[in-house]
């Protein structure tokens, strides 16, 4: 370790501390569409998740990869996708998550409005922020699916109605992995950038 710098409650690692196996997690991270984001590594060491998946990166490696495809290789477009992740964020209370993807979904179009209306955990208040019915309906099932383990049979009826099966099996796939995205940065107390201000605390 080439100094006592963390990221929340771990060691900072920066490239000179890098074993082999975490090099190519390094890489994979940076060299990838992720590694655009200006946030993505600051005082030479990985933020969001990526500091922490460095620690083991014989699973980072996958943890990366499953989330490289379930953002850049989706069946959803940008705002549904962004809807389902900022949901997640929200019920967990993950601040770095909901930050990144807030300004992930403002790039896609998504209004201040929703946002906001996510950001409340409302039903009422996110129909009533989008004239998209779909996108109220999978506001529902992915609080139904991080509050309670399950979508409801009804529930799930509902959004096959919408979208086809294939489809909701990668909005669960999706809700999961940005619950391990959430806890991950939540048990580790991974900071926002400086400047940002927190939502849930």
């Amino acid at each position: 370790m080439t100094d006592n710098r963390r990221v929340g409650h771990l060691p900072a690692l920066t490239e000179a501390d890098l074993n082999e196996s975490q090099t190519q997690l390094w890489n994979d991270i940076t060299e990838g569409p992720r590694g655009a984001a200006p946030w993505m590594v600051k005082d030479g060491a990985l933020t969001g998740p990526f500091n922490a998946w460095l620690q083991i990166p014989h699973i980072g490696r996958a943890f990366a990869a499953a989330g490289e495809q379930l953002r850049f290789s989706s069946s959803l477009d940008a705002i549904t996708r962004e809807l389902v992740i900022l949901t997640v964020g929200a019920h967990w209370k993950s601040e770095f998550e909901f930050w990144a993807h807030a300004g992930i979904a403002r790039s896609a179009g998504m209004s201040e409005e929703l946002i906001a209306a996510i950001e409340s955990c409302s039903e009422a208040a996110v129909r009533s922020a989008t004239s998209d019915a779909t996108h109220g309906q999978m506001f529902s099932a992915v609080s139904a699916l991080v509050e309670h383990g399950v979508i409801p049979e009804e529930e799930l009826s509902r959004l096959v109605d919408i979208v086809d099966e294939p489809t909701a099996v990668e909005i669960v796939a999706l809700a999961g992995y940005y619950t391990l995205v959430s806890f991950t940065l939540n048990t580790f107390a991974v900071p926002l950038p400086d400047g940002e201000h927190t939502r849930f605390s």
